[in-house]
């Protein structure tokens, strides 16, 4: 029998933003090229960040659409759906998929992300506990919203916030578990977490930090959340109600189709600055790469490293030289920006910071060049902060001891 093998110039496997992106950078480049973007997904590559902003109502499905089908025909994208990868021959250049078409590539790009990581809670298997990554999951989550129902979010990260407040709006009661000792620990300092989960307790959600989850209990469906207030044994158990538990304890990176081919991983798919992995012809951008010991894990890295892949891979030079992870929260309405590093962990480093209201402000500087910053209830200077720390600006000038931060402010570019 003749297998049917379909040529294409660029593979891309993945439907996120990596490996949107990668395909708007490589038409860019090389018009006449021909592409092809394998998703697992049903739907149309999407606006994955944006799933709780539709959790919350504030966008419709259509919204969430990063292009029209319209865009896909015209820029010469050949777009395949409910698709999943079988297997990969980098040897031949191969990819097979689940339902027997193969392609063949000569440039593959991997951006197949990173799935929700579930920690081994005892009753995780339970009806009711879910998790968001996907379109889904939120629709799945929606159907919730015409009944009554108590709603625990395991992580108080920007994610587990960002459901929590999506679901707030539709009425339920919902309770935030954080297993450190204050809300979004890898983006705030204590004393901004601590004045945040002041402001999110105001809109009638519950906070609890820390709080380790113990197990999850019912019969064949979740009914509640056992929890303690740390790791100490003695620590008595509460059991809080719960018909719907959200799991948000970050990701790990799909590295699944990368050991398929043969390329070198770590904790997610290694990659140097043009993105290409120990295969130059095998490329990784988003969620599923390691670029310098960094799992990024966001949006905008993502972005960045499916353009430069992109590029590169259609014979343009593109660097990626590493991002400061930046936050913002969406859907609760409260005004936040987070950037670099915000603690001092350095001898030389200096903390700037003032707090007013519902107003904290912090900016870190190490040997006088700033390295990190947290806006809350104030994001106005988030554009000059960020500036100011790609361009490595030395404020050395000002930083005497007594310096405030008005001081400081003054002199952002």
């Amino acid at each position: 029998m003749t297998v049917s093998i379909t040529k294409t110039h660029f593979l891309i496997v993945g439907g996120g933003i990596a490996g949107v992106s990668a395909a708007e950078a490589i038409h860019k480049a090389a018009p006449s090229a021909d592409i092809t973007l394998i998703s697992e997904e049903p739907s149309l590559p999407y606006f994955r960040m944006s799933l709780t902003r539709y959790l919350a109502g504030e966008i419709n499905r259509d919204q969430l659409d990063l292009h029209k089908e319209g865009w896909y025909l015209e820029n010469h994208v050949n777009i395949a759906v409910s698709a999943r990868v079988k297997d990969i021959d980098s040897n031949q250049k191969l990819v097979t998929l689940n339902d027997g078409r193969i392609f063949q590539y000569e440039k593959l790009i991997l951006a197949n992300g990173a799935s929700p990581f579930v920690p081994p809670i005892p009753g995780k298997d339970l009806e009711g506990v879910m998790t968001l990554r996907s379109l889904e999951d939120a629709e799945r989550i929606i159907q919730i919203f015409d009944h009554p129902a108590n709603v625990v979010c395991i992580g108080g990260g920007l994610l587990g916030l960002e459901i929590a407040g999506a679901i707030a709006k539709h009425g339920l009661k919902v309770t935030v578990l954080e297993a450190l000792d204050w809300l979004l620990p890898r983006q705030l300092g204590q004393e901004a977490a601590e004045l945040l989960r002041r402001q999110i307790e105001t809109m009638g959600i519950s906070v609890i930090v820390p709080a380790k989850t113990s197990a999850l209990v019912g019969e064949g469906k979740v009914e509640g959340v056992e929890i303690t207030g740390n790791t100490s044994e003695a620590e008595p158990v509460v059991c809080i109600p719960a018909e719907l538990v959200l799991i948000s304890a970050g990701v790990r990176p799909n590295l699944d189709l990368a050991k398929m081919a043969g390329v070198e991983v770590g904790r997610g798919v290694l990659v140097n600055e043009h993105m290409q992995t120990s295969n130059p012809d095998i490329y990784a951008a988003g969620d599923v790469c390691e670029f310098h010991g960094i799992c990024y894990g966001l949006w905008v890295p993502a972005k960045k490293q499916g353009e430069v892949a992109g590029r590169h891979a259609a014979g343009q030079p593109a660097d990626f030289a590493g991002d400061p992870p930046s936050a913002k929260l969406k859907v609760l309405g409260i005004d936040l920006f987070s950037i670099g590093q915000f603690a001092p962990t350095e001898e030389g480093d200096k903390l700037v910071a003032a707090r007013q209201d519902d107003t904290y402000i912090s900016l870190l500087f190490r040997n006088g060049i700033l390295i990190g910053a947290n806006l809350l209830g104030e994001t106005g200077l988030d554009s000059k902060v960020k500036k100011a720390i790609e361009a490595k600006t030395d404020f050395s000038s000002v930083l005497k001891d007594s310096v405030t931060l008005e001081e400081v402010v003054t002199h952002l570019p």
